[in-house]
């Protein structure tokens, strides 16, 4: 059994320091998987374009599917690329009011493997504008800083991916593909 760290706790009040602490009677639980994908100097985002902020490439784990497996899917659907798992160690938690929502994300880091292929988004993600980028690590704090996200849900999902860039900053800067 191998151990997780909390990466980040969201909350209404991450956002306003005013809200009414979650009170999680009836909450569904959502279980994704989702984190970095590193290729050289560069990290793949994802950028929603009709709603303004980027964010890190995974999504929902799908019937009896590990995280790992998850992961690896969502990395291929939305990336085009194999991956390798070189850290499985955080997960964060988000606790979403107005949706009656407790998401857990389990989180990786991971390298390229192989040549990209084909991307292909969920019908939602392209009616949302959704375009991969590669980004220059030394430009993520710049393109986070330019987010504006505009819906709730959107809010969670810049903080939750911010927090998650935050925490695996150093393993980032020493990266170095061989």
């Amino acid at each position: 059994m191998s151990y997780r760290f909390l990466i980040a706790e969201l909350t209404d009040q991450s956002f306003n320091p005013t809200a009414l602490p979650p009170d999680v009677t009836g909450f569904r639980v959502r279980k994704a998987a989702r984190g970095i994908l590193i290729d050289g100097d560069k990290i793949a985002l994802i950028h929603i374009t009709k709603k303004n902020y980027h964010k890190l490439p995974g999504g929902g784990i799908e019937g009896n599917e590990t995280p790992e497996e998850g992961f690896t899917r969502e990395i291929k659907e939305e990336t085009g690329c194999d991956c390798e798992i070189l850290d499985e160690a955080g997960i964060t938690m988000e606790y979403r009011r107005d949706h009656k929502l407790l998401q857990i994300s389990y989180v990786f880091f991971a390298k390229v493997v192989g040549v990209p292929g084909q991307v292909t988004f969920e019908e939602g993600e392209i009616e949302e504008g959704a375009e991969l980028t590669w980004i220059q690590h030394d430009q993520i704090k710049t393109i986070f800083d330019q987010n504006r996200p505009m819906e709730y849900e959107d809010h969670f999902i810049t903080k939750r991916d911010w927090e998650i860039l935050q925490y695996y900053r150093n393993k980032i800067l020493s990266y170095n593909e061989i």
